[in-house]
C-alpha cells in the first residue's frame, strides 16, 4: 500500500487536473463550442496557451493570473475551480476509500462544481450535465456495483418525484406570480440528483438549496439593495445540498441533533 502522503498527492492531482478541464467545460459547454478544439486561448488577443501555462493552480500563479503575450487578466475563477474540484475529491476520497462509490462520487462532484460555475454566470444548466447525468446515474443504480446504497427503484422514484413535484411547483408558481421561480434546469438537475442519492439527496437538495437561497435573496434585498425579481441561480444551491449527502454530512446533522 502507498503512503498515506502519497496518496493524498495523488487524489489532490488528479482533481487539480479534472479542475483544469472542468474550466474548458465551463467556458465552452454553454457557448456551443468543442471541448476539444481548439486548443486554449487567451479570451483577448486569441493566442495559444503555452503548455506550461496550462498547469494546474501554479501557471496561474506564476503568471499572476495574466496572459503572458498580451498581459490581459484571467478570471481567478480558473484557480478556484481547479482548487475546489481537488478539494472535492480528496474528500470523496476520505469519506469512501479507494472504492467504487469514490469512482461515482467524484465523477457527479465534477458534473456538479460545472453545473454550479455555467448556472451562477450564465443562469442555464445544460441538459448534457442535468439529463445525461439522469440517465447515467439510474444506469448505475441499475447495474449496482459493490457499496451503492441506491437501488434502481429507489433512484427511478426519486428522480421521478424530483422532476415531476417540482415542475408542476414551477408551473404553480408561474401561473400564479407570471414569472419563472424554479427553472426547467434545475427540476432537471434535481432529478438527477434524485437518481444518484435516492430520497436523502433529493430531500438534503432540496432543504439547504431552499434555506441558502433564502439567506442569498434575503441578503440581496436588505443588504445589497437589489429588488425582489432580482435574479439568483438556484443551482448552486441545490448541488450545495447534494454535496453534502455525497460527503455524508447529512448523517452528522441528524447525529449531532439525534445525541444532543
Amino acid at each position: 500500500m502507498m503512503p498515506i502522503e502519497v496518496q493524498i498527492f495523488a487524489v489532490l492531482l488528479v482533481g487539480l487536473c479534472v479542475g483544469s478541464f472542468l474550466n474548458v467545460v465551463i467556458v465552452r459547454l454553454p457557448r456551443g463550442r468543442s471541448l476539444f478544439e481548439p486548443s486554449s486561448r487567451c479570451g483577448f488577443c486569441r493566442s495559444s496557451i503555452p503548455v506550461w501555462m496550462n498547469i494546474p493552480v501554479v501557471s496561474f500563479i506564476i503568471s499572476a493570473g495574466q496572459c503572458v503575450r498580451c498581459g490581459f487578466a484571467f478570471s481567478a475563477r480558473y484557480m478556484v475551480v481547479e482548487i475546489l474540484t481537488a478539494i472535492l475529491f480528496l474528500s470523496f476520497w476520505a469519506v469512501w476509500g479507494w472504492t467504487s462509490e469514490l469512482v461515482i462520487m467524484a465523477l457527479f462532484g465534477a458534473a456538479f462544481v460545472a453545473v454550479s460555475f455555467i448556472d451562477a454566470e450564465f443562469r442555464i444548466i445544460p441538459d448534457v450535465l442535468s439529463l445525461g447525468g439522469w440517465i447515467v446515474a439510474l444506469l448505475i443504480a441499475l447495474i449496482a456495483p459493490d457499496g451503492h446504497s441506491v437501488s434502481f427503484m429507489e433512484a427511478f422514484l426519486a428522480s421521478l418525484v424530483g422532476y415531476g413535484a417540482f415542475w408542476m411547483m414551477s408551473r404553480l408558481f408561474y401561473g400564479v406570480m407570471g414569472e419563472e421561480g424554479l427553472g426547467g434546469g434545475d427540476v432537471k438537475l434535481l432529478a438527477m440528483i434524485g437518481a444518484l442519492l435516492g430520497w436523502p439527496g433529493l430531500i438534503g437538495s432540496v432543504l439547504v438549496g431552499s434555506l441558502l437561497g433564502s439567506l442569498v435573496g434575503l441578503l440581496s434585498i436588505f443588504v445589497l439593495g437589489k429588488t425582489r425579481r432580482f435574479p439568483i441561480p438556484f443551482g448552486p444551491f441545490l448541488v450545495t445540498g447534494a454535496l453534502a449527502v455525497m460527503l455524508q454530512l447529512d448523517f452528522l446533522w441528524w447525529e449531532f441533533w439525534g445525541g444532543a
